[in-house]
């Protein structure tokens, strides 16, 4: 048994049992959600990883897609996510005729619990978590494809509606996750999916800083 198909079991169970406890757990704060969130995603990981080293000996990562960064890396996925953002931007203009952000969360004080739930969770660890466990793990469990792509990238938009439907928030999450994707099987790693992400995800909390200050959008 490869090591694709020895992923496809964590890959199902991390996301299933995602979903189930975000959604038994609503309303518990937002730096909670982000555990419940993050531990069964990096478990599944993890597992896959460690039966995939008993599978194969000289598998050094879970997939043909290697954690591993390079500077071309880091430079095709900043110019990336910055590019993504905008075009999320202009399908926001011209589906609701505003940007959408989490202003909210910028009109408070900016203590310790603030820089991790509003910066630091979402700009740093989720991208290295999320694309760990959708590009790393599920993506070449269904195949380092285009219906690897698609595939990972249904998955990683439902996860993010377990708290509420919004068709906003379907369609770009699913275009991010497709870019994310096509990264990941271009370059055989998660380098340029991660820092795109993390820009990506870094220029909405810019956004939302000035929107915690003035209105974002009409």
């Amino acid at each position: 048994m490869t090591t694709p198909r020895l992923g496809r079991i964590e890959a199902a169970a991390g996301a299933v049992v995602a979903v189930l406890l975000m959604a038994v757990t609503l309303g518990l704060p937002t730096w909670a959600s982000y555990l419940v969130l993050w531990i069964p995603l990096l478990t599944a990981v993890l597992v896959a990883q460690h039966r995939g080293r008993i599978a194969d000996d000289t598998s050094d990562s879970i997939s043909r897609i290697r954690f591993r960064f390079t500077w071309m890396d880091m430079l095709v996925g900043a110019f990336t996510g910055l590019s993504l953002r905008f075009l999320i931007i202009v399908i926001e203009l011209f589906s609701v005729g505003h940007i959408t952000s989490s202003s909210s969360l910028f009109a408070v004080d900016h203590d310790l619990l603030w820089l991790f739930v509003a910066v630091l969770a979402p700009a740093i660890i989720a991208p290295f978590v999320e694309e760990l466990f959708f590009r790393g793990l599920v993506l070449p469990a269904i195949g380092v494809n285009w219906i690897g792509i698609v595939g990972s990238a249904i998955i990683f938009s439902a996860v993010h509606l377990v708290y509420g439907f919004n068709p906003l928030t379907a369609v770009t999450t699913f275009v991010a996750g497709l870019v994310f994707g096509f990264l990941a099987v271009r370059t055989k790693r998660l380098g340029a999916g991660i820092t795109a992400h993390i820009f990506y995800n870094a220029s909405l909390i810019a956004i939302s800083e000035l929107g915690g200050m003035a209105p974002v959008g009409g």
